[in-house]
This record gives C-alpha cells, structure tokens and sequence, in this order.
C-alpha cells in the first residue's frame, strides 16, 4: 500500500530537517522537547465495544517551542471468529490502519513534555480470514477492505529520562472514521448502522528528541 510508505517517508523527512539545522546555534525550542521527535510503540484501540491491539509510530517536527506538525501511522488487530475443532482453527481478522497528519502544540516543564494534537488522513479497514491446520500451519486470505476519512483529538504526557530519551506515560486520542454503515459492517470494524465511528485510543512507547 502506498500510504504506509507515504506516511513513514513523512517521518523521515522531519528527521532530515533536523539533520539539515543541526549546524544552527542551539534556541529554546531545543532545550525540553528537542526539535524533533520519533515515537513507536503499543496502541490499544476501544471501537463498539470491541477492543484492539496494535502499534504506532509517530514523528513530529517542532517549529517554534510550542507549536509542531505531526505524522502519525497506527495499525490496530483484532480476530472477532476463532473456532476450534479437533485441532483445526478457522478464525476471522479485521485490521484497521489510519494514517494521520496535523499540528501539534507542546509546553514542557524541565524534561517533561505535555502536548495536543488534531490530525486528519484517512482509515484502511479490512476482514479476512484464515484457517489451522496441525503439522502445515496457517493459511488466510482477505475477503473485504474500504477506505475513510479520519480524524483524531488527543493529546499525551512524555516523560523525560535523559535530552534524547523519554517514556510516552499515555496517549489518549478520540478516534473518528467516516466508514460507511455498510463498508463498517462488511469489514468487521463495527455493527453499528451508523456513517461514521467513534473509537478511543491508548498509546504507549518510547520517544527519541533530536
């Protein structure tokens, strides 16, 4: 797919801006939360009362102290069908991707960061199914997929451990997808006949600055 590629070359071109400032005298903007930073790490995803988990990187480039853009790329599983019969397992697994950009404002205090962000791009969700078998392992293929608008509103608390490392203690976002009624069903992200969906969405993981 070219969006995961699209989003993560996202990532990588705020790490060069960096790169291409480095030899600039240092300002305040580099003092808390550096003037760019890389996060991956867990994701846990509330949608319809189904439960998700996944991962999620994320690079935000800060232009001023408080104000950044961020790039952010999540993908999020779930198997909805497991059966079992004598050994062999037919199983169900619908995937969400999103693939999010928008501004992100940060205040710091000492080595401690606290930040909120609005990011707007587009859902991947998709079923498919897979089957078990002893001794030959597992076989899947995917039967549906439909793309959305989405959009995100949250924001976290970063941990400093050192000027380049922190924790991301949590990141909490209110996570909206415009899947059709329809094109949710089919997919398995949700059994609510409504046009759009309201998830909520915990992060964790590391942070690097520059």
């Amino acid at each position: 797919m070219r969006k995961p590629v699209i989003l993560m070359s996202a990532i990588l071109f705020l790490s060069t801006m960096l790169a291409a400032q480095s030899s600039e005298p240092k300002t305040a903007v580099e003092d808390n939360a550096g003037r760019a930073t890389l996060f991956g790490g867990y994701n846990y995803l509330r949608n319809n009362g189904n439960g998700s988990n996944g991962w999620q990187g994320q690079g935000t480039f800060n232009f001023t102290r408080h104000l950044g853009v961020t790039a952010d790329v999540s993908g999020d599983y779930r198997t909805p069908i497991s059966v079992n019969i004598l050994g062999v397992t037919a199983s169900a697994h619908q995937r969400l991707y999103t693939y999010l950009f928008g501004p992100t404002v940060t205040t710091s205090f000492g080595r401690t960061s606290v930040f909120g962000h609005a990011l707007f791009g587009e859902a991947h969700s998709s079923l498919g199914a897979g089957i078990t078998l002893p001794i030959i392992g597992g076989i899947s293929t995917g039967l549906t997929s439909a793309n959305a608008f989405a959009m995100a509103f949250g924001g976290g608390v970063d941990i400093g451990l050192s000027r380049h490392f922190a924790i991301r203690a949590a990141q909490v976002d209110y996570l909206r997808t415009q899947f059709s009624a329809t094109d949710a069903l089919i997919t398995g992200l949700s059994t609510n006949l409504s046009d759009s969906q309201n998830s909520f969405r915990y992060s964790g993981g590391i942070v690097f600055r520059f």
